[in-house]
């Protein structure tokens, strides 16, 4: 299978159409968003995004950017993943939205509800990929531009003791890269934004790519 992971658009069209262009003939069969769709929540400016994707499954969570009613277009769509589960031939594909309450941004949750939501949604499955907006907290993937940790101490958890196929997330736009977290890895797929995305390939072992824009 093949998946393509983008997410902290910020409302850049443009940078999505070009994304089409370059994954045209590589035969992706999923598209996952790992959120902030949005600069400021307008559900305008994600529909635009989601329109540029026709033609592709796709299952999307939000980011800390979005809004509420960002997530609704999401649900009405039929794509969100955000406190879901979808399963997708032999993969669980699980994920949680948004950034944490007292932080910057219009969607934001806590860390018990973070690690409730997901401990319930991943009890029993196997073969499960987690996407959430936010990465695992104290890691070389969730630093912000001046050094400080902006991850969630419930997804390094989650991670440690479920260990999902792969994970994928975004939020510290500066913290690019993998981290390994016991046997697996967390990916930050980077920030469409600033020209990046990642190409997953899933099978016998997981190979990823950046792709530039």
């Amino acid at each position: 299978m093949k998946i393509l992971a983008i997410g902290d658009i910020h409302g850049s069209v443009a940078k999505v159409q070009k994304i089409v262009e370059l994954i045209h003939n590589k035969n992706v069969d999923l598209i996952l968003i790992t959120g902030d769709l949005t600069e400021f929540g307008d559900v305008r400016e994600a529909e635009e995004v989601l329109n540029s994707l026709k033609g592709f499954k796709i299952l999307a969570v939000p980011g800390n950017m979005d809004s509420e009613a960002v997530l609704q277009l999401l649900e009405k769509k039929g794509i969100s993943l955000h406190g879901k589960k979808e399963k997708i031939s032999k993969y669980t594909f699980i994920g949680f939205g948004g950034g944490l309450e007292d932080n910057a941004g219009n969607f934001l949750s806590n860390e018990k509800k973070i690690k409730k939501t997901l401990r319930e949604l991943m009890q029993g499955e196997k073969n499960i990929i987690l996407l959430t907006h936010l990465p695992p907290f104290n890691t070389s993937i969730d630093k912000s531009s001046n050094g400080m940790s902006i991850g969630s101490k419930a997804v390094k958890e989650i991670l440690e003791k479920t260990q999902p196929i792969v994970h994928l997330c975004g939020h510290a736009h500066s913290s690019f890269g993998e981290e390994k977290i016991g046997k697996i890895i967390s990916i930050n797929i980077g920030a469409v934004k600033e020209g990046r995305t990642v190409l997953l390939e899933l099978g016998e072992e997981l190979k990823w790519k950046e792709l530039l824009i």
